[in-house]
This record gives C-alpha cells, structure tokens and sequence, in this order.
C-alpha cells in the first residue's frame, strides 16, 4: 500500500522558479534598480536630465521627498541628541565683532535679565557701561550688513514661504465664496473724498484718550490657559497639519447673531451718535496702506436711529487682503493654531465656568457595570460617520468713550473683538492678545513688530482692561521655537513712538475729528476704500442703480485678483531688534545685532618653502641643417594642431546649437 505524500499547499503550486528572482543588482528590469535610477522632474533641472561631462561620475541620481509635506529634503540626517537650532550667522565677508567672547557674553546676560525681569549682575552691568559705544557702532554695520544679506539671498530667505501664500489663497477663496453668498451684487461709484487721519495735522497738539470702557457681552467658548506658552510639540504638529485646520470654518454666525442682538438693545436707548467699529475696521482707519498685505476696503452703513435724529455708524468687516505678506501669514497661522488648539484645551463659558471637552480627562469617568455589558451593535459608517469637530470662536463687545483733551463729551463707540483666553488661575482676567509671528530671518535675530501688530496689541490690551499680552515668535524655516515675549502697555508704546514716530493720544484725537465728518454724511449704504492713486484720502463709494463708466461692480472687486507675495517682497525688510535674545542667541552665545567674536588660538606663522636654485646648463652646438629640419617638423606639428583645435571648436558650436 503506497503513503501519499503530502502535496503542499494550493497556492503554492505552478509558481515560477526562484531563478526568476535572483536576478542581479544591475540588471535593468531590477525594480529596486530602476527606482533609485529613476529621474524626479519636478526636482533635477534640464542640465542634470541631459548629458553633460559633470554629471558623468553619477549612476544614481534621485532626490528625496517628506512623504508629510511632499517638500524635497534639504538635510537627510538630524542630531536630535541637542537641542540646538540649525542656525548659523550670515558672515561671508569674516566681520568680526570688536568685543571680545566675554564682553559678549556679559552683554547678552543683562539682556536676558531684563527680558526675564530678574536681577543683573553688578560686574555684567559695569561691562555694559563701558561697552556702551562699540555696541552702539557695530549695531549700526550689523543692520546695514543685515540689510544687504536680505537682499541679496530675497529669493532663498522667502522660499518656505510659498506654502501659506496657497494657504491664504485657499482660505481667501472660502472668505470670497461666503461674501458673495451674503452680499448683494451692487454697483457703486466715488461719492466724496474723505481725509485720512495723517491729514489732520492742525490737530497734533490736540489729544484725546479712551475713557469708560466696560464690556458689554460676551459670546461663544473662550480658550482656558494652563500657562501662557505654546510647546514645540504642538508647534511641529501643526506644521505638519497646516492645511487641514488653515481651511476650517469657526462657528461665526451663531457668536455674530447673539452680539448682533446685545448691539441693537444697546441702540434703543442711545441718545447721541453712535459709533460701530470692529477691530479690524479700527486698524484700517488708524493706518491705512501701511503695508501691501492689509485690506484696503469696508462696507459702511450709515442709519438714524428710531424717534431721534442721532445716526448709527456701523462699519462691517474688512474685505480680504488682495497681496500676501507677514500679516496674512501670521493669520493664517493663528486661525489654524486656534482651530488645532480647540480639541486641545478647555474651554470657558460667558460665565468663565470651565468645560472640559474631553471626558477622559474627568476623574471618576468610567461606565457603570450596566453599560460594560451592554451587547455591541454595528452601525452603518456610510450613514452615521462622526464628522470632524468644527472649531470654537468667540466674540466679546466692548464699549468705550472716545473723549478729547478740552471736551467734557466724548463720542459712544463700540468695538467687537475675539479673546485670546483666560488665565486658568485667574479665570475671569482675560489674556490682552496673543500673536505668532513669523521670523523669516532667525539667523540674524529677531525683527521688529510692525506698526499693524504694536497697535492691534494696544488695543486689545486697552478694550480688554488687561496689562498681559503675549506673542510667540517662531523660525519661518521649519516653525521652531524661538522666544516667547510677554507684551505690555508701556513697552508698546514706547515701541510706536520710537520705531514708527506714532503718539496714540495725537492719534486718537485725529480719530475723533474723522468720526464727526463721518456723521455728516447721509443715510445709506457705503463702501469705504484707499488706493496707492490718493494716497492722502479714503474714497466714500455709494451704490447706484444706474451704470456709469466710473462704477464697478462689488463682485467684480471681490474677485478681479489672486492673492501673491510679489509686490510684499519690495517692502519686506523690518530692522532687528537689539534688546531681544531668542534661544539661538543663548545656544551661540552671540549678542544681537553683533557681529560673532574672533576665534581663540595662536596664529601659526605660514611655512616658508626654500626657493629652488636655478642651474643653467649648456648644450653643445648643432649642425644648421639638422636644426632646419626640426623647426621645420615642429612647425609642421603645430600647424596640424592648430586645424585640429580649429575642426573640434566647430564641432562643438554645431553640437551646441543641436542641443538648442
């Protein structure tokens, strides 16, 4: 009786040999092969493609890939053994600072001790003093050399932008697309011209000041801060996330309908002019055109109030910014961090009670025994999928008196505005603000807040009765962490006034004056715009139901351009700043705004070779007619490589023009 042997599996059978796998490394059906020697269009350049002499020596050219953000990888290895930025200071031209290493490094201690109000060393302070006048003149070679390195490397410096300009672009086609939903296809055309507030110069030695500011409500879920810093764990995450949280929209009508609502109780019983002035609103009336990447028009509406002849001046929000820049990059940036940090934190009613979204994060959470044992029941995914969590917004009202120096009454104003959040151990002190700014140089230092942002701050910290402000800076490069600055009143000021020679009082006085012009203009419907053609003036547009060769359409406006960085990159340049240290200046050592200081060690004198002596020999004399043969060869030979050179230039032009 014959065994059957034991045949195998199925699968297994009618395969191919092994030998069709062993196949060498060089071989061109090789897949592994074939992947290491294939080309990446969109990464080598025509030269590399074709064949050239250089490219020769090469048999496997490939360019690597983030499989996270599709962006070529720039360095294949990381020491993450350190905690050292990646940063080195732009020194071609080998300037080095005339402080020494520790004059430097004393320096940089008494800053780091002002910025961290701590107490300063008396031998650190006595070298500042002495120091004074060589930090105050390399300061100034540090800035202009600054100046011509980000000129020349605009290009490279900018690069890592061109990710959030398609951000923005996404996100301001979602703005667009909402705007031309709600708002109606109107013509309008120039009604009057209004001066701006850096036209009121008879009124610089007026002042005026912001007096009986209470808030009136407050909507939506407000963020709960532990701490007032943000970690570099989530700052990585977010980098990689980026486009999923820049494209989400907040819970805006809810928040909007409920101020809205508070607004007009508040209406009802005013007995003069009112004012409606949200924040963006205010920043585009106090500096219009500072900077490309601002918006440049707003709806206005202009009303009487019931049973009296007072008016409501309402502006609306500002149109979307037409240019890309450091404004609309910081807020993208802080409008997906707020969408990412709304899963992340807890949240605070109106009534600043803690709400915990997560219940894990509760004690004692666990499910009753009942619930343990309850039988699992399939549910169809295509019908019932949890859709993803849509981030929370707030909305606080706040309102204030607009009051001048030699006046009893001020003007009624109110003003909307997000906040930030609450301090977790003081849960009904708001934080004033908080930025992220974009350093596009941190190899160089820290560059100053622009005029936007100093007075943006102000104002929040000023509405929202607080002297806490915060701003994050972090590398544009690869989104570390660089410092984290707390904001005052005071510093703020002093900033405006030395950086861009602005006198809030003397401002806010121009604002008055601009607001009563404002309330002489009839009831209706406006559009307020600036342009680079009157650079002195806002133009008040009204609608018009007849078409006229100087009117445009609203939607036209809205969608005539794509956002770019192209005219931002003209004016892109902001000073370093030479009081702050962020955390590269600690790691190198390094003060701000110095050049880096001589290397220790000993100069080696150069080796000195011998020159070798010159010997002069003599030959014996020739025969004239062996000598006219030879000069007769060598002419010969000279002539044959002479056509030869000739004949190969030739051929290289054709080859050349072939290519072309």
């Amino acid at each position: 009786m014959d065994t059957q042997l034991y045949q195998g599996n199925g699968i297994f059978r009618n395969q191919p040999s092994y030998k069709v796998f062993n196949k060498s490394f060089e071989d061109a059906d090789d897949t592994l092969f074939t992947q290491l020697n294939e080309l990446d269009v969109d990464v080598y350049k025509e030269e590399q493609q074709t064949f050239a002499t250089e490219f020769e020596e090469y048999s496997s050219q490939f360019a690597c890939r983030d499989p996270r953000t599709q962006q070529v990888v720039e360095r294949s290895v990381y020491d993450h053994t350190t905690d050292k930025l990646p940063f080195t200071f732009p020194n071609k031209q080998q300037c080095y600072s005339t402080l020494s290493r520790d004059e430097q490094a004393a320096c940089l201690r008494v800053l780091l001790a002002w910025q961290q109000n701590t107490v300063v060393q008396e031998d650190d302070f006595v070298i500042w003093r002495v120091t004074n006048n060589k930090r105050c003149k390399e300061q100034e070679l540090v800035q202009k050399h600054i100046f011509d390195y980000a000129n020349a490397e605009q290009e490279r410096i900018y690069a890592p932008m061109q990710q959030l300009v398609l951000l923005y672009r996404q996100w301001f086609q979602l703005r667009t697309a909402r705007l031309l939903k709600r708002l109606p296809n109107l013509s309008y055309i120039t009604h009057t011209g209004l001066p701006q507030l850096s036209q009121c110069k008879g009124l610089n030695t007026q002042t005026a000041n912001m007096v009986d500011i209470k808030e009136v409500c407050r909507s939506g879920h407000v963020p709960c801060w532990p701490e007032v810093r943000i970690k570099q764990e989530e700052l990585s995450t977010l980098r990689i996330r980026l486009e999923r949280y820049s494209s989400q929209e907040t819970e805006t009508d809810i928040v909007q309908t409920t101020i809205s609502n508070d607004l007009e109780k508040q209406l009802e019983t005013a007995q003069e002019n009112v004012y409606v002035l949200p924040l963006d609103a205010l920043l585009l009336l106090l500096a219009p055109g500072a900077y490309v990447d601002l918006p440049t028009e707003m709806l206005l509406h202009i009303r009487e109030l019931d049973d009296s002849d007072n008016k409501c001046i309402e502006f609306q929000q500002p149109m979307p910014a037409r240019h890309c820049g450091c404004h609309t990059n910081s807020r993208i940036l802080t409008e997906a961090y707020n969408a990412y940090a709304s899963t992340q934190w807890p949240r605070c009613s109106p009534e600043c009670a803690v709400q915990i979204n997560n219940s894990s994060t509760l004690a004692d959470c666990s499910p009753p025994q009942t619930e343990r044992l309850r039988v699992y029941k399939l549910q169809p995914i295509d019908q019932q999928t949890e859709t993803r969590r849509q981030p929370k917004s707030n909305l606080s009202l706040v309102s204030w008196r607009l009051q001048c120096e030699n006046s009893t009454a001020g003007l009624q104003l109110y003003t909307s505005l997000p906040i930030t959040a609450v301090i977790h151990n003081l849960a009904h002190q708001p934080l004033g603000c908080h930025f992220i700014k974009l350093e596009s140089k941190p190899e160089c230092g820290l560059e100053a807040m622009t005029k936007i942002e100093l007075l943006r701050a102000w104002l929040q910290l000023k509405l929202l009765r607080t002297e806490l402000g915060h701003c994050t800076r972090i590398a544009l490069q690869d989104f570390s962490l660089l410092l984290e600055q707390p904001l005052s009143l005071s510093s703020l000021e002093q900033q405006l006034l030395e950086y861009h020679h602005i006198n809030l009082p003397q401002l806010l006085a121009q604002l008055e004056e601009f607001l009563k012009i404002l309330s002489s203009i009839a009831p209706g419907e406006y559009l307020l715009r600036y342009t680079l053609k009157y650079k002195d003036k806002f133009l008040l547009c009204r609608t018009t139901s007849e078409p006229a060769t100087q009117s445009f359409k609203l939607h036209d406006l809205l969608t005539e351009t794509v956002p770019s960085k192209l005219q931002y990159l003209t004016q892109s340049y902001l000073p370093i700043l030479p009081q702050l240290c962020s955390i590269w200046h600690e790691q190198q050592q390094l003060l701000p705004c110095a050049f880096p200081p001589k290397k220790k060690g000993v100069k080696l004198k150069p080796k000195v070779e011998p020159q070798p002596e010159l010997v002069q020999r003599t030959s014996k004399p020739k025969n004239k007619s062996t000598t006219k043969r030879k000069l007769h060869k060598i002419n010969q030979k000279r002539r044959k490589r002479a056509a030869l050179k000739a004949q190969q230039d030739e051929d290289k032009k054709l080859e050349q023009i072939m290519h072309l």
